[in-house]
Formats: C-alpha cells, sequence, structure tokens
C-alpha cells in the first residue's frame, strides 16, 4: 500500500504538480471529505479545485479515498454541534441513521436538518485547522519525494551493453 500511494504521489508530481499543490490537493481532499453533509464533498471538491486551480483528480481521489472518514466522524460532529451550539442531544448511531436513510430518505434529512447545520458549523471551526495540520506534516515528505523526481529526470538511464550488437 505504502509503494503504490508513494507511486501515485510521483505521477502526480511528474504531471508538473509541485509540492505545495499536491500537499494543499491531499489536505483539502481529506477535510472536504469529512464535510458532514453525505454527497456534498464531491461538488465542494469541484469547487475548491477550480477556485485554487488544484488539480482535481488528486483533490478528488482523496476525497473518495477519505469517504470512509466522513462516515466515522458524523456522528461526532453532530455531537461537537450540539454541545456548541445547544440542542437536542443525538442518540442514534450511525447504522441507525444508514437504515432511516434508506427506508426514508426525505424524512431522515428534515429530522436531522438542525442537527446537521449544527454539525457544519461545527466542522467549519475544525476545518482550518485540520487542514493546516496536514499541510505542514505533509509538505516537507512531498518535498521530498519532489527531489527525487527531479533527480530520476537529470540522471540518465544507463546504458545496457547486452542490447549493443
Amino acid at each position: 500500500m505504502r509503494r503504490i500511494l508513494k507511486e501515485k504521489i510521483i505521477a502526480f508530481l511528474k504531471q508538473g504538480m509541485t509540492p505545495r499543490d499536491l500537499t494543499l490537493a491531499v489536505a483539502l481532499g481529506v477535510v472536504l471529505g469529512t464535510f458532514p453533509v453525505i454527497g456534498a464533498t464531491t461538488l465542494l471538491c469541484v469547487v475548491a479545485s477550480f477556485a485554487l486551480r488544484l488539480n482535481l483528480p488528486a483533490l478528488q481521489s482523496v476525497n473518495w479515498i477519505t469517504s470512509p472518514l466522513q462516515l466515522m466522524l458524523l456522528i461526532p460532529f453532530f455531537k461537537l454541534g450540539t454541545a456548541l451550539f445547544g440542542g437536542g442531544a443525538v442518540t442514534v448511531g450511525l447504522g441507525e441513521v444508514i437504515d432511516m436513510m434508506k427506508t426514508d430518505m426525505l424524512g431522515t434529512i428534515g429530522e436531522f436538518l438542525f442537527v446537521t447545520i449544527r454539525a457544519v458549523f461545527a466542522w467549519s471551526l475544525v476545518a482550518p485547522i485540520a487542514t493546516a495540520l496536514i499541510f505542514v506534516f505533509l509538505f516537507p515528505l512531498f518535498t521530498r519525494i519532489h527531489r527525487e523526481v527531479i533527480r530520476m529526470r537529470l540522471e540518465p538511464e544507463p546504458v545496457q551493453y547486452d542490447d549493443i550488437t
């Protein structure tokens, strides 16, 4: 998995992405991918990609990879929003919410509308800090990988004498 991830990073850097752009795409992909409204993350990533001139496939790939993280953080964001802004406590688990959505999508949306709005406000408080932390931790790594990519481009391939007739 680690080798595959490194190969993908190298591929994006070979396409001309700077380490800053790739780091920002990954950081925003993770943070936007945890937005507490199911189905909205793709649109958010498209808007961010065009607004910040980032590589959409890189941003969207990270968004899709983090979709399990979005589901895991949904209830904690609901609870954080309720703790910060008041309102009724969330007493259902993620599995129950998913079951409710399968049976009555619009009813579930209506029931969780204000809880979701509070969760979005809670997410908006956490998002800038999380983006900055992810950026600070990943930028040196992507810079080092970028240097490797440049070194690979500058070093010529060794000549295979077996192939010369």
